[in-house]
């Protein structure tokens, strides 16, 4: 009988949620482009223009899950190559599939494994902090949180939205600038977590030299000429950045001891 190795099987899942991201991205842009008659105090409701609100909602969710897969593959990269494998080691390990924040840990695996000193990235740390606010918002909305005033109409499917008062009074988002009510999240709310994504991304890549590369086309006209990117340079790359004053190139300091 032939011997069998047991291997393990580190599956990287950072690649498929940024694919995911940045295809919704591309779907929501589209939808943008071509939604028609737009008023500030009016929401219609019919398939064309939810498109965008329904893509829009997937390049949040899967920019939000290329993080945190980003935060545990460095943790558990880190960990597993360590040589002193350490009591803290196991006990986080532990701690880390079962009962840690997302928040907890990006700050425990930038701050006590690569000593990175997070003040000097202040501007990051808002906009993570404002992300995963806004990621909880969606996942665990509260429909009985606005009074609605709506209007019903001939058509199928349609309401006519005159105006809405929330029950909740304080601004969450004054860094990001992310849309503060759900059924207002649009194209730009996409753009912006997108780019909030590569910036955390970048950041736990160049602190901890993890090398990473995405699967992206050079010419999204012509899908068959597939490379190889960092995130870095998909944030030189963008269009349009809605966090300029972030600079990428600011990443590469090191402050910790390696």
């Amino acid at each position: 009988m032939k011997k069998i190795d047991i291997l393990s099987l580190n599956i990287d899942l950072i690649n498929t949620f940024f694919c995911s991201a940045h295809d919704a991205l591309k779907r929501a842009q589209h939808a943008n482009n071509t939604n028609f008659n737009k008023r500030d105090l009016e929401l219609n409701i019919f398939p064309e223009k939810h498109a965008e609100f329904q893509a829009a909602i997937e390049t949040i969710i899967a920019s939000f899950l290329a993080i945190e897969a980003t935060i545990n593959y460095a943790f558990f990269y880190m960990t597993d190559n360590s040589s002193s494998n350490s009591g803290l080691d196991k006990w986080l390990k532990n701690k880390w599939k079962r009962s840690l924040s997302i928040s907890d840990k990006f700050f425990l695996l930038m701050e006590s494994y690569f000593y990175t000193d997070l003040n000097l990235f202040q501007d990051i740390k808002i906009l993570f902090h404002e992300f995963v606010t806004f990621r909880n918002r969606i996942v665990h909305s509260h429909p009985e949180q606005y009074d609605a005033l709506i209007e019903e109409t001939d058509i199928l499917e349609e309401v006519i939205l005159h105006d809405f008062e929330p029950h909740h009074k304080k601004k969450s988002f004054t860094n990001s600038k992310l849309s503060e009510y759900i059924e207002k999240i649009n194209y730009k709310d996409a753009a912006k977590c997108y780019e909030i994504m590569l910036l955390i991304i970048s950041l736990i890549d160049c602190q901890c030299m993890l090398e990473l590369k995405f699967s992206n086309y050079k010419n999204n006209k012509n899908l068959k000429h597939l490379h190889k990117i960092t995130p870095l340079e998909l944030i030189y790359s963008l269009d349009h950045r809605y966090y300029p004053k972030i600079n990428p190139k600011s990443f590469k300091l090191k402050v910790n001891n390696f």
